[in-house]
């Protein structure tokens, strides 16, 4: 019986033995043959140098592991690497090569001539529509689609962005901050107010502009808001849950998230606000059969751009699946960018004290002691919008965007050892093109001193190639103006308010380090986010 037991056992081993030298067996033999595919990829475009990695960004093992040198190269690597990585394998066009990624290969350009020519040809350098796709979660939009129907999007929708918009934005933005100001006012003495972090604070602002001008709904900063009969929460809490879940929503599916309690309230967010949206449609629509005055936000412009599904729709006109979607994509890219931008602004500005102050006696300068700030004001002052700017291309929320290559061609960058030797590559049909914005913003060819923080490069002439923020040609953003409107309008009544600065840690700070710890970063859900801006605000004394 012993020897049986054991002749058994000896079996089972073997078993296990087997089974495991067949698993290693396959896993090589996939690993084999995906270093072969990446190999035969690189070959397709001449072999051109850069930083190559077992596992690619899309990889769970990046995800996890976070950046180890050829082994992992996870999300965040265009902003971590900006120009560096272009001067280590010496061309303003490199690639980046993965066993174990979405795609195997990819091109990064930050060169300017190439950025230019891929944004404004579409026909040979288009978008990856499967890259945006997910974000159609109401209906598709303008960002995720191309050729003609991203034309017929765009001749629609664009419109909706128009002078008596921005004014809406500058009306409601300094409303909004009147309300922050009144907040303040009662905390402590009233005339200093430490903010632990600013970026709840930007966020909740961009949440509350991009209501109030893109819905028309208004919602304050104590979240008192009553909840309406018959709906399971408020539109700011829908709309707010959403949009800090979208990319949870597109990993997980319902199907995941259904399983535990947070899930679940994400499911019900969504829910909640495509029943918002289909109620605002009806009560905007209801107006305007009414004879009703036509309100200024973007739903309401849009909406006449419209059709109802019962009726049908035209190919000029989007049915409410169609404005539903591009509605929400607004709200996503524009609430997401626009916090995280100014929390960033804001660090620099406390930071750099000097530009600070110019900014404020450049604003004076505009708007005299005991006037109120105007529209035109804001539209006059010109350094507001170069500090927006210089901040922009420091910290730029998109750090790189894709296109792929509609058929073969050849492109020509040039060296980066100061020769600006032309280097010539192939460029495969299909192969993806990520354009570096970071790379670009950081490029000594196009800026001086790319590290420092200089607003003034953009009162003058600067190469606008090279300055890609919010993409550029024609799919650059069309909220570019509302964005940049919604941003001085709330520095100039900062700055005519309040100076600030660094919340020191501790006695033995020095101001290097909290520069430093002030404007760390990390890669957020679309965009970079500052990790923690802490600032003391102080009342100027009039």
């Amino acid at each position: 019986m012993g020897n049986v037991a054991s002749q058994n056992q000896l079996s089972d081993v073997l078993q296990l033995t087997n089974l495991f030298a067949l698993v290693v067996t396959l896993l090589g033999v996939e690993a084999a043959r995906r270093f072969f595919q990446a190999r035969a990829a690189l070959a397709r475009i001449g072999n051109l140098p850069g930083p190559h990695a077992i596992f690619g960004p899309y990889s769970p093992v990046s995800m996890i592991l976070g950046p180890i040198p050829y082994f992992t190269q996870p999300a965040g690597m265009p902003f971590r690497e900006r120009y560096s990585m272009h001067q280590t394998y010496g061309a303003d066009v490199v690639s980046s090569g993965y066993m174990f990624n979405m795609n195997p290969t990819y091109l990064w350009v930050a060169d300017a001539a190439i950025a230019k020519q891929m944004t404004t040809n579409r026909l040979d350098f288009p978008k990856p529509l499967q890259i945006y796709e997910v974000i159609s979660l109401y209906g598709p939009n303008v960002v995720s689609t191309e050729f003609d129907e991203w034309k017929r999007h765009r001749r629609i929708v664009a419109p909706s962005f128009n002078e008596r918009n921005n004014r809406l934005v500058f009306e409601e933005t300094t409303r909004i901050v009147g309300e922050l100001f009144d907040i303040w006012s009662t905390k402590g003495d009233g005339e200093t107010v430490k903010i632990d972090s600013v970026v709840p604070v930007t966020s909740r602002l961009a949440l509350m502009v991009i209501s109030a001008a893109g819905f028309g709904y208004r919602f304050g900063w104590d979240d008192m808001e009553d909840r309406p009969a018959g709906r399971q929460m408020t539109f700011s809490t829908a709309l707010s849950t959403a949009l800090e879940s979208i990319v949870l929503r597109i990993v997980l599916g319902d199907a995941i998230l259904k399983l535990w309690k947070r899930g679940r309230r994400v499911i019900m967010a969504f829910k909640e606000l495509r029943v918002y949206m289909r109620e605002m449609i009806d009560e905007r629509r209801q107006s305007a059969a009414d004879g009703a005055n036509g309100q200024a936000d973007l739903f309401t412009n849009l909406i006449n751009g419209t059709s109802s599904e019962d009726e049908g729709k035209t190919f000029e006109q989007l049915s409410d699946e169609e404005l539903m979607g591009n509605v929400f994509i607004f709200l996503f890219a524009g609430h997401e960018t626009t916090a995280h931008s100014l929390g960033f602004t804001l660090a620099l500005l406390a930071t750099h004290q000097d530009i600070q102050e110019k900014a404020y006696q450049e604003l004076r300068s505009i708007v005299p002691e005991g006037d109120q700030l105007t529209y035109a004001h804001v539209v006059k002052w010109t350094y507001g919008l170069a500090v927006t700017y210089e901040s922009l291309r420091l910290y730029p929320p998109v750090t790189s965007f894709a296109r792929y290559a509609a058929h073969d061609t050849v492109l020509t960058t040039s060296s980066t050892d100061g020769k600006n030797t032309p280097i010539v590559f192939p460029v495969p049909e299909g192969i993806e093109i990520m354009i570096n914005v970071a790379g670009l913003h950081y490029n000594p060819k196009y800026w001086n001193e790319p590290e420092v923080f200089r607003p003034e490069r953009f009162l003058g002439d600067y190469n606008r190639d090279a300055f890609m923020p919010l993409a550029a040609g024609p799919r650059a953003c069309m909220g570019r103006r509302f964005s940049e409107i919604e941003a001085t309008t709330f520095l100039a009544h900062l700055l005519l308010t309040y100076r600030f600065e660094g919340t020191r840690l501790n006695d033995t700070e020095t101001p290097a380090e909290m520069r430093e710890r002030l404007l760390r970063w990390r890669q957020g859900t679309v965009t970079i986010v500052p990790e923690k801006v802490s600032l003391t605000f102080t009342r100027r004394r009039k």
